[in-house]
């Protein structure tokens, strides 16, 4: 934390070039574990370890009930610790290592053992990373952009270089992955080689994010909250309409990461021919993700953050269709591919914006100022979607006789089409009801106006 606090009411404060990137570095480590977990982990427990896509699904869905669990928990905590080292900063290297060494051990499943003693492995494991760990590093991280500045063009700004820094982790472990293990021999051991090796360079960037970043601005309404029972403040929260609609949303958008991801593999192998071609696909995803979060902001300031998530939900579904005309040419796949990274800047370009808009709203309507439980709207959104997708995929891969096997029987290609196509269709389309509904872009300056009025 620095040595100077300044004024909440001082929004002429900036955060440095460095800064900025710090801040970046720490997404980019998440999204290590989060492009595994959300892209890859089905795949390695059903074609390496040989468990049932159904019983994966399950597991994954019982898991997001302690995720619930869990987020508010480590909300209701971060709202109450205050450490030298930071309010929310302090998480980020606390959890560095137990990041790491979770992350590795999802992938120790051990291969001869009976379903059962594999299942609660899994189970314990997986809850471990994702749950616990995941949530106590990335829900404090999120929470850290607005003690770090009060300036609405510089938060923006500060949003802009993580989301546009976070995709390389994704488009490192999707691109690089599969080739990589496959080069190790394709065996379990390989897969525990690579994690441990992306755990290793997730540390050190964790650690440039704690050293890089500072805390400047900790509001008396926020200290106020944290004394505040935490039924009185869930309260407050729920009360926060816009807080519902960035939740809903959130929820839609993990359905499309954790359906694209973990369908893109059997996609590649099974419809594509080529189970690498998977890490092709994402790179077109995430490179034109990457250039259009990098040229957002002025977009933003001209058509507001709301209307270009909504354009970029409308383009995910389009992109959709064209898949739709041709599942099996791989010039569309990689065009649709291009199309949906392009749709979904501006939702990752403007989604923390948002949530931190969010929590002046809900300041404003309550008199409480929440951050860590706005904040979990993207952990509990992510987790629970996640969640209901992974179940839904093993669900109708089962249900589809799927098999795992190297030639897989027509049926279960055809789920994987249908899953693959309509699955993410739908989830952009949820998207944009969502987004019809949410106006407080056109509300926050008058807002903002009553709040410094209030506060002067």
């Amino acid at each position: 934390m620095t040595k100077k606090q300044l004024s909440m009411n001082d929004t002429s404060f900036k955060t440095s070039l460095m800064e900025k990137i710090a801040y970046g570095m720490g997404d980019t480590a998440c999204n290590v574990v989060f492009a595994i977990t959300s892209s890859l982990i089905v795949y390695f427990y059903t074609n390496v370890i040989g468990m049932s896509a159904a019983l994966v699904g399950t597991i994954l869905l019982a898991s997001r009930v302690f995720d619930g669990i869990s987020d508010l928990l480590i909300a209701q905590i971060v709202d109450k610790v205050n450490s030298p080292k930071g309010k929310a900063r302090a998480w980020i290297l606390w959890m560095a290592a137990p990041y790491g060494i979770a992350s590795v051990l999802m992938f120790c499943v051990p291969p001869h053992s009976s379903t059962m003693v594999q299942a609660i492995y899994v189970f314990i494991t997986y809850n471990l990373c994702t749950t616990g760990v995941y949530t106590a590093l990335n829900l404090p991280y999120s929470n850290l952009a607005p003690m770090m500045t009060r300036n609405d063009d510089d938060l923006a700004k500060l949003n802009l270089f993580r989301m546009a820094m976070s995709p390389i982790g994704n488009l490192i472990v999707t691109a690089l992955t599969l080739p990589f293990i496959n080069m190790l021999g394709g065996g379990q051991q390989a897969w525990i080689t690579v994690c441990a090796i992306y755990s290793i360079v997730a540390f050190f960037m964790l650690l440039f994010c704690y050293k890089g970043c500072q805390e400047r601005f900790h509001t008396d309404a926020a200290k106020e909250a944290e004394a505040m029972p935490f039924a009185q403040r869930l309260k407050a929260t729920l009360k926060n309409k816009y807080f519902i609609v960035l939740t809903l949303t959130m929820i839609a958008v993990a359905l499309y990461q954790n359906v694209n991801g973990t369908v893109a593999t059997y996609y590649a192998q099974y419809m594509l021919g080529n189970v690498e071609v998977m890490g092709v696909m994402q790179s077109f995803e995430n490179i034109p993700k990457i250039i259009a979060i990098i040229c957002l902001a002025p977009f933003i300031k001209k058509f507001g953050k709301r209307n270009l998530v909504l354009f970029g939900a409308v383009l995910c579904v389009l992109g959709q269709v064209v898949v739709l005309f041709a599942p099996q040419n791989m010039t569309m796949v990689m065009a649709a591919a291009v199309m949906r990274g392009i749709g979904e800047a501006p939702f990752y370009g403007c989604i923390f914006t948002m949530l931190a808009d969010v929590i002046e709203y809900g300041h404003w309507k309550t008199g409480i100022r929440v951050q860590a439980l706005i904040f979990s709207a993207f952990t509990v959104g992510q987790k629970f979607g996640g969640g209901v997708a992974g179940w839904l995929v093993g669900q109708l891969m089962e249900v589809s006789g799927f098999t795992g096997l190297e030639v897989e029987i027509p049926s279960a290609i055809s789920m994987v089409k249908n899953l693959y196509i309509y699955g993410n269709m739908i989830a952009w389309a949820l998207v944009i009801i969502l987004m019809l509904v949410y106006h407080l872009d056109k509300e926050y300056d008058g807002i903002m106006k009553d709040l410094t009025g209030r506060t002067a």
